[in-house]
């Protein structure tokens, strides 16, 4: 396996949509986060999933999909993670991926897919047509953690996520609560959308909150038209597994060529309208091309069983952190900072914490300081290691000491955090700015703060203009 970049690990602490896209590994990492998380664990303790799998796979899944439309929304605006500049994205990722081939695939870059997206006008949709053509939004994925945390935030009674999150989420609680075989599950992401494809009976989608079957996907109703629109419209860029992945721009893949071919038989057998459908049209996936591929098979699979309980499973996906991408990379996206050097986690935090900054900007320091010292004194994250970024914990209004010393970096700038005598310091040249008691527990005790700007944020001269 090949060492993980420092931008790499850095991604995974932020998982937007476009690191996702630029590291496709990612995708599967957030499966991991989640089914690392004690939060997704007690979900097996509610009273909701007694005897849940005693039941028919597509009975669990049933259950598994109220609850998730009792307690979670679907949530994709602009103010939730700000907004950044293509420019600057382009010139990050550029010894990644051509700025020319991004541009082609991804629709944050330029990509529209067919003449639907043209008439629709994504940027019009989004509420970007309001900023110049070189704003784009921070659509950051959610862990569990920060979905349940949306109920904190002003307008959400429950939690909420993208449709990258709440993808990752149903294939992790799929394997934990109702303990589907992680060969069962596929992620698909397209330019605009995310959805998995289980293997289950006749085949399953995913779509946001809702489940999809076979004879809903022909029904003809405006469930069934939202269902159909990603794979109608749009090429499949990334196909995640178990046994790795296939992307459409990269010329190597980690997924099992059998498990691929597998999903792609099933998944078009899945799109074929029976002869009674109300909806006749018949929809050819366009999925990453296996002959232009090789299929590397040098990663160590994920072998989990549903009936591992979560020690075994910590420990396995551990081991496979020297074998594995996806694995190796599971801490870093679970934010857990017992296992991980601080390093990629603050390079994330003072690169691409936008909303923080900008709700502080042009306060006095001291002002700055009140209002975090003001936030309430929680974290969003169980546990001594997992630790929220600044602008988790500006959006929900709440964070340990540890993490509102990294949001005061974020905001005034300084160049080291200490962590010791169960407090948390920000210093700068040497004189301490600002500390907090935590109860977190990460492995390093001294975080350098490196790259933090005061960037201004993109579009705002525009915005500020319209008004």
């Amino acid at each position: 396996m090949k060492e993980l970049s420092l931008e790499e690990r850095s991604s995974a602490a932020t998982l937007s949509d476009m690191e996702i896209f630029i590291f496709p590994s990612l995708m599967y990492s957030l499966v991991l986060a989640n089914m690392l998380s004690p939060r997704l664990w007690a979900w097996r303790d509610l009273e909701w999933f007694d005897g849940v799998r005693d039941m028919r796979p597509k009975k669990r899944l049933q259950r598994l999909r109220q609850h998730i439309m009792d307690n979670y929304t679907f949530n994709l605006d602009l103010d939730t993670w700000g907004l950044t500049r293509q420019k600057t994205e382009l010139e990050r990722f550029a010894k990644f991926l051509s700025p020319g081939d991004i541009a082609k695939s991804n629709a944050l870059f330029g990509y529209q897919g067919d003449v639907y997206y043209y008439d629709i006008d994504i940027r019009r949709h989004f509420g970007l047509d309001k900023y110049d053509g070189d704003v784009i939004p921070y659509w950051k994925t959610e862990t569990v953690e920060a979905m349940d945390a949306f109920r904190h935030k002003p307008g959400h009674a429950v939690g909420a996520g993208e449709c990258v999150s709440l993808a990752g989420l149903y294939a992790a609680a799929a394997f934990v609560v109702c303990g589907l075989p992680l060969e069962s599950i596929y992620l698909m992401a397209t330019p605009l959308h995310s959805q998995n494809f289980l293997d289950v009976d006749t085949g399953i989608l995913t779509n946001n909150r809702r489940l999809v079957t076979k004879a809903m996907w022909s029904n003809g109703t405006v469930i069934s038209a939202q269902a159909r629109r990603a794979l109608e419209h749009e090429r499949v860029t990334i196909v995640s597994h178990s046994t790795g992945w296939i992307h459409l721009l990269y010329p190597e893949a980690t997924i099992s060529s059998a498990a691929y071919g597998d999903f792609s038989a099933k998944l078009r057998g899945f799109l074929v309208p029976p002869a009674d459908a109300a909806d006749r049209r018949l929809v050819e996936p366009r999925l990453p091309d296996p002959s232009r591929v090789r299929f590397a098979g040098d990663e160590t699979p994920i072998d989990l069983s549903p009936d591992m309980g979560y020690a075994e499973i910590a420990d396995r996906i551990e081991a496979l952190r020297g074998s594995n991408r996806s694995a190796a990379l599971a801490p870093y996206a679970a934010h857990d900072l017992s296992a991980t050097e601080s390093a990629p986690f603050v390079k994330a935090a003072v690169e691409r914490s936008p909303v923080s900054r900008e709700a502080l900007r042009g306060l006095p320091e001291a002002e700055a300081l009140r209002r975090i010292d003001a936030l309430a004194p929680e974290s969003i994250y169980d546990g001594p290691s997992r630790v929220a970024q600044p602008d988790e914990v500006w959006n929900f209004g709440r964070g340990d000491g540890l993490e509102k010393c990294i949001l005061a970096a974020n905001a005034v700038g300084g160049d080291e955090i200490r962590i010791e005598g169960g407090r948390a310091a920000l210093a700068r040249c040497g004189r301490e700015i600002a500390s907090w008691p935590t109860s977190k527990r990460p492995r390093d005790v001294r975080w350098q703060i490196t790259n933090a700007s005061g960037n201004e944020a993109p579009g705002k001269e525009q915005d500020d203009e319209r008004n």
